[in-house]
C-alpha cells in the first residue's frame, strides 16, 4: 500500500467514524430512549421536493399532522399523496399486516427514503415523533427558519412501549388553564409518547366543566371570590382579593378531545366524589347532609364538606355521570374517592340509619358504599371506574382501577386483590414538588422530587409475583396546581421531568441509564425546549449543600445530580461568579458562615441554582440532649446539626417536631462552660409561614437539678430568637419553648412546633 493509498484509507475510515458517531449523537436526541436501534453511514435530506406518501387511508391523517408539523419551520409545503410512484426523497407510512405489537412502529432512514411501519396509526404517530428528534432543535421553531440542511442520520429503529397506561394529569380545578393551554399540554405529552391524559375537572375551588342538567355547577361552582396568598397552612394566611373563575363549555370539551385523538392520547375526566366537593355543594347544598350553605373553598386541602350517601344525590350524579360519559369517549372515568373527612357522616341520623340498615360498623365502610353505588353508575354508561386507593378502604367496587398516589402500598394491595393498578406515587411523580433546595425555585406545594428521583422510578414493584406484576398497567405524573397560576409556571415545574418519567414508561427497564440520560439526552432536550420556548427548568444541575459535625466544627460537601458539573461558591454569602472559589474537596468550617453555591451548566452556558445554607458551629453541637415531652421521631438531631433552615424551602426534615406539646430540652455541655447567648430558629420564613412559639425561656445549671433564669422573651418575632444575657458558667442549659395548641384548623388536629436549631454561644 503507497503512502497515498494509505492516506485515503485513513481519511475514508475517520470520515466513517465522524459519521457513526454523529448518527450515535442522534440518537442520543431521542426520548424516552428507543428499545433496539442500529446506525449506517450518509444521511436523508429533508428538502422541498420531499413527498409524504401513505398506503391506507387510515395512515392518513398521520402523514398530514407530519407535514403540518414540518411546514412552520421548513418553509415546504409538502406534497401526501397515497402510494407514491417516486423512487426517492419520499417519507412512506404504512400499516402492515404483522406480529408487530399494538403501539409498535420500526423507522428505517436511508439516503433515498424514511420508510415508517406500523400495525395501528397510533405506531405510525410515535414513529414520527421520533423521527421529529432525528431532526435538528430548530425543527420545533413554528416560525421560518434559515436553516442549509434539514438531516436525518441513516438509521434503523424497532421500538415499542414497555407499559400500555403512560399518563399525565393537569388540575384546572385550582387555578384555571384555558383551551389553547389545554392544547400544548397535549402536544408536550405527545412528543414524549404518553398515550393518557387524565383531566382534574372538579374539586373544592372549582368546577370547571359544563353540565346541562345542573347550570348551577357553573354558574357558582365556577368561581371563588379570592386565593389564599403564602401557603394554606401559614399560621397567619393572607388573600388576594382576586376572583379566579373559568369552565369548559361542553363544545370546548368536544375541541379537546378531538384534538388529543389527533395525537393519539386518551382523555380521562376527573370528577370528584364524594369528597373534595365544596365547589359542587356551593351550587346545590341540599346533596350534604347538613344542607347549609357551603363556600367555594379559596384555600387548599381537606375540607369536611361532602356528598351525602343519600338516594337523591345518587340520583344527581347519575345524571352527571351520563353526561360525563356522553362527552368523553375514554373507556375510563376517575372519579377520585380521596381524603375523604367521614365526620358529617358520622354526625348524620341518616348516615347512622343506614348503617344500621347495611350492616356498615365504620365510616370507611360507609365511604365503599357509596364508592360501589357511583361505580355501578358509572359502569352503566359502559365505562371503567379508576379511583384513588382511598377507595380499597372499606371495600373495593368490582372492576376498579386503583390509582395509588399515597405511595405504592396502595397499588401493591390492590394487585393483590387482582385489581389493575396505576402508579403516581406523589414521593416520586408528583410534579407540584420541589425539584432542588434552592431559593430560586418558585413556589411549590411541599416535598422534593428531583428529575433524577423521578428518572428512577419504577413502578412494578420486584416483590411482586409476575402475575401481579402484569396489572400494574402503568404509571402516571401528576399536576396539581395549587400555586401554579401560570402557563410558564407549569412549563418549569412539568419540564424537564416529564422527558425522565417518559423514558421509565416508554423504555426497556434494563436500557435506562442516568448516566447516559442526563450526559447526552438531557442537553439535547433542553435545546430543544428552548427551541420550543417552553420555561424549562435547570434544577438538575443545581448545587446542593450539606454539612456534618467534625468535633466542633462543620464539614461542607457539595454536589449536584449531574456528573461534572462545576460548582463555584463564596463564604461571604456574596453571589458566586466564574471567578470564584471553584469546589473540589469538603470544606472545614469554625465560624458562623454563609455558605452560597451556584453551578456551571455546561449545555447551558450559564450558572445556575442558587443553594445557599448558613452555618453556625457553636458549644451545643452534637452534644446530649434530653426531653421532657419527646419530639417526633428522628427529628431530635436537627436541633443541634449546625444548620439554620431559613435559607431552604420549607422541609419538615429540616426541624425537629413537637406536636400539640411544648419543647422543653436540656442540653448537657460535657463542663462547666461560659455562656452567654443562644440562638433558636423555628420559622422558615421561605415560602410557607410555621406556627411561632408563644414564648421561649433559658435556664442555666451546673447540676441539672438547681437552675438558675438566663433570658426570656414573649411572642418571639420569625424566623428565629436570639437571647442574650449575662456570660454565666454552666454546664446545663434548660430550653423551653411554648406550643400556642391552639389551631381551628381540621387539617391541623394538633397544631405543630418546629424548632430548627438551638444554638449555643
Amino acid at each position: 500500500m503507497n503512502d497515498s493509498t494509505l492516506s485515503y484509507y485513513l481519511s475514508s475510515t475517520l470520515m466513517a467514524f465522524a459519521l457513526f458517531f454523529s448518527c450515535q449523537q442522534a440518537y442520543a436526541e431521542i426520548t424516552p430512549k428507543p428499545h433496539h436501534i442500529a446506525f449506517s453511514e450518509g444521511q436523508f435530506e429533508l428538502s422541498q421536493a420531499t413527498e409524504i406518501s401513505f398506503n391506507h387511508p387510515d395512515a392518513k391523517p398521520v402523514a398530514e399532522y407530519l407535514a403540518e408539523f414540518l411546514r412552520p419551520p421548513t418553509g415546504y409545503l409538502l406534497p401526501v399523496t397515497k402510494q407514491t410512484r417516486s423512487k426517492g426523497n419520499v417519507i412512506t407510512l404504512h400499516l402492515v399486516d404483522s406480529a408487530l405489537a399494538e403501539e409498535q412502529y420500526q423507522l428505517a432512514v436511508s439516503a433515498q427514503s424514511i420508510k415508517i411501519s406500523a400495525r395501528t396509526p397510533t405506531g405510525l404517530f410515535w414513529a414520527v415523533q421520533s423521527l421529529r428528534q432525528l431532526l435538528p432543535a430548530e425543527i420545533e421553531s413554528r416560525m421560518p427558519i434559515n436553516q442549509a440542511s434539514w438531516a436525518v442520520p441513516q438509521v434503523t429503529i424497532n421500538d415499542k412501549p414497555r407499559f400500555k397506561y403512560r399518563g399525565m394529569h393537569l388540575d384546572v380545578s385550582r387555578h384555571f388553564f384555558d383551551v389553547e393551554f389545554v392544547k400544548r399540554y397535549i402536544d408536550w405529552l405527545a412528543m414524549h409518547k404518553f398515550n393518557v391524559f387524565q383531566w382534574h375537572l372538579t374539586d373544592d375551588q372549582g368546577w370547571r366543566i359544563a353540565i346541562d342538567a345542573y347550570p348551577k355547577l357553573t354558574e357558582i361552582g365556577a368561581t371563588r371570590p379570592h386565593t389564599v396568598m403564602g401557603h394554606t397552612y401559614d399560621y397567619q394566611p393572607l388573600f388576594d382579593q382576586q376572583p379566579v373563575s373559568g369552565f369548559y363549555t361542553q363544545a370546548q370539551i368536544k375541541e379537546v378531545i378531538a384534538y388529543a385523538q389527533a395525537r393519539h392520547i386518551e382523555v380521562i375526566p376527573e370528577i370528584d366524589i364524594p369528597g373534595h366537593t365544596s365547589a359542587l355543594l356551593a351550587a346545590y347544598p341540599e346533596l350534604s347532609c347538613h344542607q347549609q350553605p357551603v363556600k367555594v373553598q379559596p384555600q387548599f386541602g381537606i375540607f369536611e364538606d361532602v356528598l351525602c350517601p343519600r338516594e337523591d344525590v345518587f340520583a344527581f350524579l347519575r345524571t352527571v355521570y351520563k353526561e360525563v360519559a356522553e362527552l368523553f369517549p375514554s373507556q375510563y372515568i376517575h372519579i377520585g374517592g380521596d381524603e375523604v373527612i367521614k365526620k358529617q357522616w358520622l354526625a348524620s341520623p341518616f348516615v347512622k340509619q343506614l348503617m344500621r340498615e347495611h350492616q356498615l360498623s365504620t365510616p370507611e365502610q360507609v365511604q365503599s358504599y357509596f364508592i360501589k353505588r357511583v361505580a355501578s353508575i358509572v359502569q352503566a354508561q359502559g365505562k371503567t371506574v379508576i379511583g384513588w386507593d382511598e377507595i380499597l378502604e372499606g371495600g373495593v367496587a368490582e372492576g376498579a382501577v386503583v390509582m395509588s398516589w399515597r405511595g405504592t402500598q396502595g397499588g401493591i394491595a390492590a394487585a393483590k386483590l387482582g385489581h389493575q393498578v396505576v402508579m403516581s406515587p406523589y414521593q416520586y411523580i408528583y410534579f407540584d414538588a420541589y425539584q432542588s433546595r434552592n431559593l430560586d425555585e418558585p413556589k411549590a406545594i411541599h416535598g422534593l422530587s428531583t428529575l433524577k428521583n423521578v428518572y428512577h422510578y419504577e413502578p412494578q414493584p420486584s416483590h411482586l409475583s409476575p402475575e401481579q406484576q402484569e396489572l400494574i398497567i402503568g404509571a402516571q405524573g401528576a399536576l396539581w396546581t395549587e400555586y401554579i397560576k401560570t402557563p410558564r409556571h407549569a412549563e418549569y415545574m412539568v419540564f424537564p421531568r416529564l422527558s425522565a418519567l417518559a423514558e421509565t414508561l416508554w423504555s426497556a427497564k434494563a436500557d435506562k441509564s442516568w448516566s447516559e440520560y442526563s450526559q447526552q439526552r438531557l442537553p439535547k432536550l433542553m435545546q430543544r425546549y428552548q427551541k420550543m420556548h417552553i420555561n424549562a427548568a435547570t434544577s438538575a444541575y443545581n448545587p446542593t449543600i450539606s454539612s456534618t459535625i467534625k468535633g466542633e466544627q462543620l464539614q461542607v460537601s457539595m454536589r449536584t445530580d449531574i456528573e461534572g458539573t462545576e460548582i463555584y461558591y463564596t463564604l461571604d454569602g456574596s453571589e458566586p461568579t466564574l471567578t470564584s472559589l471553584r469546589y473540589q474537596q469538603p470544606i472545614i468550617i469554625s465560624e458562623r458562615t454563609r455558605v452560597r453555591a451556584l453551578s456551571f451548566a455546561k449545555p447551558l452556558g450559564q450558572l445556575v441554582g442558587d443553594a445557599q445554607l448558613t452555618l453556625a458551629p457553636h458549644l451545643a453541637l452534637g452534644k446530649k440532649i434530653s426531653f421532657s415531652y419527646p419530639p417526633a421521631e428522628g427529628s431530635a438531631t436537627k436541633l443541634q446539626d449546625g444548620q439554620f433552615a431559613y435559607d431552604q424551602f420549607y422541609s419538615v426534615n429540616d426541624y425537629a417536631i413537637f406536636y400539640d406539646s411544648d419543647l422543653e430540652a436540656v442540653i448537657d455541655l460535657d463542663s462547666s462552660t461560659l455562656v452567654e447567648r443562644v440562638e433558636i430558629g423555628y420559622n422558615s420564613g421561605r415560602h410557607r409561614q410555621l406556627h411561632p412559639p408563644t414564648s421561649i425561656k433559658i435556664w442555666g445549671s451546673n447540676d441539672n437539678k438547681n437552675w438558675q433564669p438566663l433570658a426570656h422573651i414573649q411572642q418571639p418575632p420569625g424566623p428565629m430568637s436570639i437571647l442574650s444575657f449575662a456570660a454565666t458558667r454552666v454546664r446545663y442549659l434548660k430550653v423551653s419553648a411554648i406550643n400556642s395548641k391552639q389551631s381551628q384548623d381540621i387539617q391541623i388536629p394538633k397544631l405543630p412546633l418546629y424548632i430548627d436549631e438551638i444554638a449555643v454561644y
